[in-house]
């Protein structure tokens, strides 16, 4: 709580939302604080809900997203709630992703929701229940051989956005057979990762930082894959995920010389509770595979 103090109060200063009466007022803005000061991060996420539903202006909105920032530097969110999941639901990811390919930006949001029973239905919802995007598809994954939790298989709900994905809070609603809705609210904070990927030449990336890196993070994930156009639809021929030490060049054998798509994505991660929240950066391009024998 020491280390908190100075850090919120140069909150205050940077960002003077309301800082006249910062200690003269009880606002939720006030609470906000107070509980961040004291290290009560469920009450503090509880009080950020209230003030989302507010439609804070744009200074506000910006003070916000600096205190879910600084809520994070304890345990990287896994506090930040006392909101636990329902029996039946082994794991939720809600993961903004953002691919980049020559001449075009694509923007996702993707719920990933974990199950033994059977989901019906999962929708992600800005306040005040506005759909986020009328373009989306649903799809199930088979649980695949060696899985730890039996019956468990995962449904993605995916939308397809116009753009980044504003800051501000959401509301997550699960709807399985047989049994009762898991409702939620989740706040997503700046869209901005601390680390991002960019090619240094054709066949060649790299990842950079454009800020200090959340220690109590886990390290992003950077993931290398190669695509193949085949009837139609891309197909995954290969692929490596790396927790550190990234490479900046292919690193394979066994793929066939051809014609491929060559994606690279760079994935940071927090938690909201139980609920992972994900920011995801993809590059891709073409890429002409020649290894020699």
């Amino acid at each position: 709580m020491k280390t908190l103090l100075p850090v919120v109060l140069s909150l205050v200063l940077v960002k003077p939302v309301q800082a006249m009466d910062w200690f003269r007022t009880n606002t939720p803005l006030t609470q906000a604080h107070q509980h961040l000061l004291e290290d009560d991060l469920s009450g503090m996420f509880n009080t950020l809900v209230e003030l989302w539903q507010t439609e804070p202006s744009r200074d506000l909105t910006s003070h916000l997203n600096d205190l879910l920032g600084q809520s994070l530097t304890k345990d990287c969110g896994k506090s930040l709630t006392a909101v636990t999941l329902p029996e039946w639901v082994s794991g939720v990811n809600v993961i903004r992703q953002t691919i980049q390919s020559p001449g075009r930006d694509t923007f996702r949001l993707v719920v990933k929701v974990r199950a033994t029973t059977e989901v019906e239905q999962i929708t992600f919802k800005r306040w005040v229940d506005s759909s986020i995007s009328a373009d989306s598809s649903f799809a199930v994954e088979e649980t695949p051989n060696g899985a730890e939790i039996a019956n468990e298989r995962s449904f993605l709900k995916r939308y397809n956005l116009t753009g980044q994905l504003e800051s501000g809070l959401y509301h997550l609603t699960v709807v399985a057979k047989d049994k009762p809705e898991y409702r939620t609210w989740v706040i997503l904070g700046d869209s901005n990762s601390s680390q991002y990927v960019r090619w240094t030449s054709k066949e060649n990336w790299k990842v950079e930082k454009s800020a200090l890196r959340n220690p109590h993070c886990p390290l992003p994930q950077l993931e290398v894959g190669l695509y193949d156009y085949i009837e139609g639809q891309y197909e995954q021929m290969w692929k490596k995920t790396y927790e550190s030490n990234y490479p900046e060049s292919l690193e394979l054998a066994g793929v066939p010389n051809d014609r491929y798509v060559l994606a690279v994505s760079i994935n940071s991660r927090r938690w909201q509770g139980d609920i992972i929240v994900e920011q995801a950066q993809t590059i891709s391009r073409t890429y002409d595979l020649s290894q020699e024998d």
